[in-house]
């Protein structure tokens, strides 16, 4: 089998190193005019490169090893995520010596990074960079089936698991991180998730720390929960027989902590509650203690979680995007911090 340098495609009886489709991309990418004759592109473009580098009294073998590492070189040097700088430090000490060269594998620098490997990064930040600016840009109230289309379509950088080369991990982290500033924009904006789009943007930094919340935006969302004041309600129809309580959801499961909200759904879920209720005439003085853990341990399936038929975006919100995070997470782009809100509720009138 005799493959194509660049794409590894079959070429069947072919004695070309590429494929004719690849080439002609190979010149389009180095901006090189190509000759009139057909035949002659690949001795072409061996020769603009042995200019380009200054390299002389090569063999046949040796002309076609130094296309490989100064077109790898290239598409790397395009590349504006991760950190190649070293390795391209390595292919230009190849590249100087490469008519020392008489086997292929002696080259340090093609064991680490192949060809083919340089070409799919550089397609595939391509891709992420369109899509990323089509994202930013849609119109969501429009295109919601194009939206969720195109939020599926940035499944693969987070696919890392089949990502063995640690050079490619470091560069779909970068273009994670570049993800979610996006996503925090599109949240914010178009979905009105401005509490979650905050509670993202903390968790990609390098040590996030604690929030902690006794007023504000936070607590007043938290107070206006239909859902919320239904629970609390709950519990005191349990436990103030006697006009007054203390509450430890530790202690106590049935009442979990949920909100109708999505906004606030995905900064805090699953929160633990202690509470403290003294009740003053017909209604209640309440001392509130919310504990969270922000993170995205559980992979979650669509039919499990909350799917809004009136807005697309949202419900991507809650499905794969929760999934991209749940990856985000297991590499280490979003970190997990905790979140603790404390608050008084006077005058709290129980709900049926």
């Amino acid at each position: 089998m005799h493959e194509c340098m660049l794409c590894e495609r079959d070429m069947k009886k072919s004695k070309s190193q590429f494929e004719n489709g690849c080439i002609n991309n190979i010149f389009k990418f180095l901006d090189m005019k190509k000759p009139a004759r057909g035949k002659n592109k690949e001795q072409f473009l061996y020769r603009n490169i042995m200019n380009k580098t200054n390299i002389s009294g090569v063999n046949k073998e040796q002309k076609i090893w130094l296309a490989d590492r100064y077109l790898t070189y290239q598409y790397l040097d395009k590349l504006h995520y991760g950190n190649f700088d070293k390795l391209k430090e390595q292919i230009n000490t190849d590249i100087d010596n490469i008519n020392q060269v008489e086997k292929f594998e002696e080259m340090i620098t093609t064991r680490k990074m192949k060809l083919k490997e340089a070409y799919d990064l550089y397609k595939k930040e391509r891709k992420f960079e369109n899509n990323l600016s089509k994202l930013e840009n849609s119109n969501y109230e429009e295109d919601d089936e194009k939206l969720k289309l195109l939020i599926t379509s940035f499944s693969y950088i987070f696919n890392m698991y089949r990502n063995k080369n640690q050079y490619e991990k470091n560069k779909f982290k970068e273009m994670q991180y570049a993800f979610w500033q996006t996503v925090i924009e599109v949240g914010g904006r178009y979905a009105n998730f401005k509490i979650a789009a905050e509670f993202l943007q903390h968790s990609l930094e390098e040590k996030p720390e604690e929030l902690f919340f006794t007023e504000g935006k936070v607590v007043e969302e938290i107070k206006k929960q239909e859902q919320f004041q239904k629970t609390i309600s709950k519990i005191i129809k349990k436990y103030g027989s006697n006009n007054k309580f203390v509450f430890d959801s530790n202690v106590d499961e049935d009442f979990p902590v949920s909100f109708s909200d999505k906004d606030l759904y995905f900064a805090i879920n699953k929160a633990e509650l202690k509470m403290i209720g003294k009740k003053q005439n017909e209604n209640w003085n309440l001392d509130l203690k919310l504990h969270d853990t922000y993170d995205y341990s559980d992979f979650k399936n669509i039919s499990d979680y909350y799917f809004d038929t009136n807005s697309v975006l949202k419900s991507i919100f809650s499905s794969t995007l929760y999934n991209f995070a749940y990856y985000s997470m297991k590499f280490k782009v979003m970190k997990e911090y905790k979140i603790d809100v404390q608050f008084e509720w006077n005058n709290f009138k129980v709900v049926e």
